[in-house]
């Protein structure tokens, strides 16, 4: 479960920042791997609640509520299956 958020937060993030090439999968894992060996020792006392936070805010830019509003006028039974994705 843990490699399935990763990939989704990578993503998210890519997405945030406006990456258009593959160069960012080079890139993305340099970054991280340089934050583990220098500043996780920082992160040490942060709550929880403030990684989850930093998650959530990623997410929220990912969500497109104009495409939901247009599957509900087109067709429910989508819209339903689009939620049930959605929260599960």
């Amino acid at each position: 479960m843990l490699c399935c958020l990763g990939s989704f937060s990578r993503s998210a993030v890519n997405y945030m920042v406006g990456c258009q090439t593959a160069v960012s999968n080079i890139v993305m894992p340099l970054i991280v791997f340089l934050t583990l060996e220098v500043i996780t020792p920082l992160f040490k006392y942060t709550p929880k609640a403030i990684f989850s936070l930093i998650i959530i805010s990623a997410v929220i830019g990912l969500l497109d509520y104009e495409a939901a509003h247009l599957i509900w006028k087109i067709n429910k039974l989508d819209f339903i299956a689009c939620m049930g994705a959605f929260l599960v």
